[in-house]
Parts: structure tokens; sequence; C-alpha cells
């Protein structure tokens, strides 16, 4: 396992500079930003305006605090709607290369962004609140767990603080990674599943 906690992180511009983003973790840790696997960071958003362009990068999006956004597309044309997030919404995925507005509901945002390489891994994020969670992530080859509120603890005595950020590996090919864990009264986490494609798959 591997831990970051708010002294570990970096912020930088936006790719399209109107804004800027705290890198929590990316992989490989030496990677830049045009050559990432994953990517997970909080981005403040202040003002209403576009997303950055990025090709063949899948992402989703939460919001961790403020009133929410709603996203506008090219797909609304097809589909009739925008999309609305709030703090409890369920985390919002979609492809990196779509045009999209972030409309500010009432008020700056901070949301967390999870970011993969297409044609290298998948993700899936999922949202948990306080209670016992035991999870069994067969598929998956690594796990992050954000706390982006409150705290928790681990089986395995490991606490996470409000921020803190852990990485979790498959330790034997094909036997996924299993948590237990135990989130606090009034906690939020992220849990992040990540896949890497075989090459039968590319």
């Amino acid at each position: 396992m591997r831990k970051w906690t708010r002294l570990d992180y970096q912020t930088m511009p936006w790719k399209n500079g109107g804004g800027s983003t705290t890198e929590l973790a990316i992989f490989p840790t030496d990677a830049s930003l045009d050559h990432f696997v994953w990517r997970l960071s909080t981005a403040e958003v202040s003002s209403n305006g576009p997303f950055s362009h990025f090709a063949q990068i899948d992402r989703t999006l939460a919001i961790l605090s403020g009133e929410g956004l709603i996203l506008h597309s090219d797909s609304e044309q097809v589909h009739g709607q925008s999309v609305f997030l709030k703090q409890d919404s369920l985390p919002h995925q979609f492809k990196g290369e779509t045009p999209i507005n972030a409309e500010l509901l009432h008020g700056t945002v901070l949301d967390l962004n999870m970011m993969t390489r297409r044609d290298v891994c998948t993700h899936h994020m999922q949202r948990l609140e306080a209670g016992k969670h035991f999870i069994e992530a067969n598929d998956a080859q690594q796990l992050l767990l954000f706390c982006a509120k409150g705290s928790a603890s681990l089986a395995t005595g490991e606490t996470l603080q409000d921020y803190d950020c852990c990485l979790f590996e498959e330790e034997h090919e094909h036997q996924g990674i299993r948590l237990n864990l135990h989130a606090d009264e009034g906690a939020v986490l992220y849990l992040i599943r990540i896949q890497f494609l075989s090459m039968g798959d590319s």
C-alpha cells in the first residue's frame, strides 16, 4: 500500500489555463500530464467555462464541496438533457474528447476527477459513506481510496483522515484485491477500481 496526504499534493494550472488542479496521485509516479496511465486530482471551479480536451482519456467526476455543476455537451442534441452533479450525486463518467461546458449552480465548487488512458486500463468510481464496507475487487489490479471527508480505518490498522489517499495493488496475478473498511460517522470516501487491459482487449 502507498499513502499520500495533503503534504504530498501538487497544484498546477489546468491544461486549458482556465483554472487550477491539485494532483493527488498519478501512475506511473514520474509521469507527466501528457503521458500518464491514470491520474486522480481535485479542481476548484469558480467560473463557467469549457473542460480541457483529453484525447483517448476516460474521465469520472464527483463533487466534493459547493452547490454543484451542470455539464452541457453536444450530446444534449441526442439525449435532450444536461447532467446535474451535486455532492450526493453518483460519480459521472464521460470521454475526455467530449466538448463539455460547465455551469456553476451557485458559487465555487471543488470536484474530484479520475482519468485513465483508454487503451491501457479502465476505471470505476464508487462513493462510500459511514459504515462497514467489505470490498472485493476480483478484476482490479489497483485500487485507489480517497477520503474526502471525515475519517476511516482499515482492518490492517491503517487510518485515513481528511484528504488522505491510498493505493492498493494486486499481490498475485488474477487474485484481485480485498479490503475491510470502516468509515466513521459523517465520512465520505471514493473508491476507484483500476483494471488493466490485456493485449487481446486492446
